[in-house]
């Protein structure tokens, strides 16, 4: 079934529990408008449910008659895919729901308190489920539309890029892509060269500040054979190389007085001299600039000439900074970590909202280019997991981000469950007794197998009298 159709029904959950009582009180409690419960006793009669329902969220219980706890989690998710499965255990039954979690399992819910945590819990699931699909939709709307690679965007700011992509792409004119660091520009400086007339020719993009005025030159025009020491044969420059292409020059604002000079000429009438030589050289080659340097103000100061600021700026394009289009955060997010994940063969986190809310706070001064590092660290430490505010870095979660020592840690979330029951602190006590002795005492190993944060688990180890020396062989 399409996403579009799957938004126009409603939302069906299947309720897997032993017990015909069970099943109907659980049925009663999720009982309400634009809902549909279906309920079946085995994982048996669930599994023959899925030959003509697709439910949007899955209630399994983990000791169902027939098959239970991890397996029953294992068994559906090869069948359901990506749909989420909400785990239910016996009060107090701790170790069995991070298992389920581990799982696959994307909450738990306790039998004994249904009535108060399973509702919220399907609401949790289901606004995640129609973020996911709204998302995907709305990349392959934006991918559709103009196909630009990596950009994507749903802000009416960025749109308008898009549309002055299309319209200068068709041209040979220059470009001046102004911006902040990490904003992107040398991709719209691809999308523009994928869009050309020249797409089949080389594009090659230069970091003109990453050299000295004496390198940029040999790299931008080449060198002939002796012209400097070290020059040891004749060496076509970057010039020649993009001939009939594209030649995208980053950074342009940190360039000399007398690279730009050069530049100039070189623009006005596409011919230069190598390095070293006498006979000019022909090129044709289309200019894309780029800088986060107020060009303006460089003028007036005379770090930049006046005759190549206007020779450059024959069509402006302004890239806004992250914080200024905060509506393509989610999207930008799901597109690295979707991808991430594929590179690096594993799976991505499933952000959860209050984690989302602290990064679409964060004003994001990296830009597009921090926020995909982030997503990096993400997928590598949180794959297949949830990814909490208390996971986040200070200054994105903003200084809170330190669990509540008398929450319930479960695969490293942080619930605010009633911790009352000395049941329930018995086996968590039990439970992280026993991962620090598998890992002798080694705090950062019992972290990660416990999938906390080391701050978690020191507050846990003083919470029940834990020494990591002890454990240590």
């Amino acid at each position: 079934m399409q996403d579009s159709e799957r938004s126009q029904r409603r939302a069906s959950i299947l309720v897997l529990k032993g017990g015909e009582f069970a099943r109907q009180q659980l049925k009663a409690t999720l009982r309400g408008p634009g809902l549909e419960i279906y309920v079946a006793g085995t994982a048996s009669e669930g599994i023959s449910a899925l030959q003509h329902l697709e439910p949007d969220v899955i209630v399994l219980s983990l000791d169902l008659p027939d098959l239970s706890g991890p397996r029953a989690i294992d068994i559906y998710r090869e069948r359901v895919g990506s749909t989420p499965i909400i785990a239910m255990a016996p009060h107090g039954d701790v170790r069995h729901a991070v298992t389920a979690l581990r799982h696959g399992a994307v909450d738990f819910v306790e039998f004994e308190r249904a009535d108060e945590q399973l509702a919220p819990a399907v609401d949790r699931a289901l606004t995640e489920l129609r973020n996911t699909r709204e998302l995907d939709r709305v990349q392959r709307d934006v991918q559709d539309r103009y196909g630009f690679s990596q950009l994507m965007s749903q802000s009416p700011r960025m749109l308008k890029v898009f549309d002055q992509i299309r319209s200068v792409a068709q041209t040979d004119a220059t470009v001046l892509i102004r911006g902040e660091t990490g904003t992107g520009k040398e991709l719209v400086s691809r999308a523009i060269a994928e869009r050309s007339r020249r797409r089949e020719m080389p594009f090659i993009a230069v970091n003109c500040g990453a050299f000295t005025e004496s390198l940029l030159e040999s790299e931008l025009f080449g060198h002939e054979k002796g012209s400097f020491t070290g020059a040891v044969g004749r060496r076509e420059g970057l010039f020649e190389m993009a001939d009939g292409g594209t030649l995208f020059l980053d950074e342009l604002g940190e360039t000399s007085l007398n690279v730009q000079v050069n530049l100039l000429r070189v623009l006005e009438e596409m011919r230069f001299r190598r390095v070293g030589g006498r006979d000019p050289v022909r090129v044709d080659v289309r200019i894309v600039a780029a800088t986060n340097v107020e060009l303006e103000k460089a003028v007036k100061e005379k770090r930049f000439r006046e005759d190549l600021y206007y020779r450059l700026n024959v069509y402006p394009i302004f890239l806004p900074p992250l914080r200024q289009r905060r509506e393509d955060i989610p999207l930008l997010m799901r597109h690295f970590l979707d991808q991430i994940g594929e590179d690096y063969g594993l799976e991505p986190p499933v952000v959860s909202a209050e984690a989302l809310q602290a990064i679409l706070n964060y004003d994001w001064p990296g830009n597009v280019r921090q926020l995909r590092a982030m997503c990096e660290r993400w997928v590598i430490t949180r794959s297949g997991q949830r990814l909490e505010r208390e996971h986040l870095s200070r200054d994105i979660a903003g200084g809170h981000f330190d669990a509540d020592p008398g929450g319930v840690f479960v695969d490293g979330e942080v619930s605010m469950r009633d911790n009352t029951s000395r049941a329930i602190s018995q086996v968590e006590r039990a439970y992280l007794y026993k991962v620090l002795q598998r890992c002798e005492g080694h705090l950062g190993r019992t972290a990660k197998e416990a999938g906390i944060t080391r701050r978690t688990l020191y507050t846990k180890m003083k919470q029940y009298s834990l020494d990591a020396d002890d454990f240590r062989q």
